[in-house]
């Protein structure tokens, strides 16, 4: 029997958010890539949406220039009082948070927003603007009083910028990105920023389950996975009916178990024979470097065969996040002997079928800003 098949006549499991009191469903529709369809097509997944027990709905206003605003508020007319409705200001200045509110607010068709997110927070600099006297969160405060936003939230894709913003912000939620690949050279996420959104009672909300699509092999996986690893809820793209009744369906099963995470990370196929598995038979200088190499590009550039659709997944998602630099400035500041890596490297024999060496020698072509291609 196949996932949809077998999923029919479910109801998504839903879970309080952190201290916000709202209950939101473990599976939420993004909207970014609701600008990738017609508004027919919206339509039509947000009916299937809310018919598998969907309420937790979240866009932005970047997402095509208010295209998926604009077509989400068409699909939930007459039906906004069915769904906790988010949405996403770049903005640093009250003003225009504001500008960007109001039309945020007259695209999706609504009186309010049950979150707004500061989007992309992602410098020291930003969140100094936004706090300063006239800044966004003097917007953001003033909504809230007006009851124009119920809720605020974050996003980032620098996990310091987490921290920084749950310690100075009146946060009710993050977006923070979660997924299988991602833990394996950010552990900080589930180390640090999860315990801390706990201790301070703010949701946590989970995008890029699929690493941006990269996971799409293992997309049941990936999600039982985002549910384990500590995420409330699941914030999936989904542009399709099929996908939507696939993710519902994993999120219906439940959280992995530990024997099925081990299974995730022994046998996924985008893992493979070359992404590190941080299980800690290398010493933590070598497991250190791996985690490095997926600051520059997630461990996805190996040089190893691949189909070209595949390929070009991985050169298109690579750099997605930007923190090679970030990378490279770490492993210099470390003035470790590359000699001592290579040669600790070749005593090494993975569990995993990867030739450390190999992968070694490629990491820090990456890291020393040399072309691996050479290799």
């Amino acid at each position: 029997m196949d996932r949809i098949s077998e999923f029919q006549g479910q109801q998504l499991p839903r879970v309080a958010l952190g201290k916000t009191g709202v209950e939101l469903s473990r599976l939420a529709l993004g909207g970014f890539h609701q600008v990738e369809i017609s508004a027919e097509v919206v339509a039509e997944l947000v009916d299937i949406f809310l018919r598998v027990g969907g309420n937790y709905i979240e866009t932005a206003r970047s997402y095509g220039g208010g295209a998926s605003e604009e077509k989400l508020g068409r699909a939930l007319a007459g039906r906004r009082d069915r769904v906790v409705l988010c949405s996403k200001t770049g903005a640093a200045t009250a003003d225009d948070l504001r500008r960007e509110l109001e039309a945020s607010l007259e695209a999706l068709d609504t009186d309010y927003l049950d979150f707004y997110l500061f989007h992309g927070l992602n410098t020291m600099e930003k969140l100094e603007r936004i706090t300063a006297p006239g800044g966004a969160l003097d917007g953001m405060l003033k909504a809230l009083d007006e009851g124009l936003v119920r809720g605020i939230g974050m996003s980032s894709h620098r996990v310091p910028m987490y921290i920084e913003g749950i310690r100075r912000l009146p946060l009710s939620l993050i977006l923070i990105w979660c997924n299988f690949l991602e833990d394996l050279y950010l552990p900080e996420i589930r180390q640090k920023v999860f315990p801390l959104a706990r201790e301070r009672g703010v949701g946590i909300t989970a995008m890029k389950p699929l690493a941006d699509g990269f996971l799409y092999r293992s997309a049941e996986s990936a999600l039982r996975y985002v549910l384990a690893a500590g995420a409330e809820v699941a914030v999936c793209g989904m542009n399709a009916p099929e996908h939507i009744h696939q993710a519902a369906a994993a999120v219906c099963r439940g959280p992995a178990e530990t024997a099925e995470i081990e299974a995730i990370l022994r046998d996924a196929p985008e893992l493979g024979r070359y992404v590190c598995r941080q299980c800690g038979v290398c010493p933590e200088q070598l497991m250190e470097l791996f985690r490095l190499e997926g600051y520059c590009d997630r461990q996805m550039i190996d040089y190893l065969p691949h189909n070209p659709a595949d390929y070009a997944l991985r050169v298109r998602l690579a750099g997605w996040f930007g923190l090679g630099d970030i990378a490279k400035e770490r492993f210099r500041a470390k003035d470790r002997d590359a000699r001592t890596f290579v040669e600790t490297a070749g005593r090494m024999k993975c569990p995993y079928g990867i030739d450390v060496a190999r992968k070694t020698r490629l990491a820090l072509a990456k890291l020393r800003g040399e072309s691996p291609a050479f290799l």
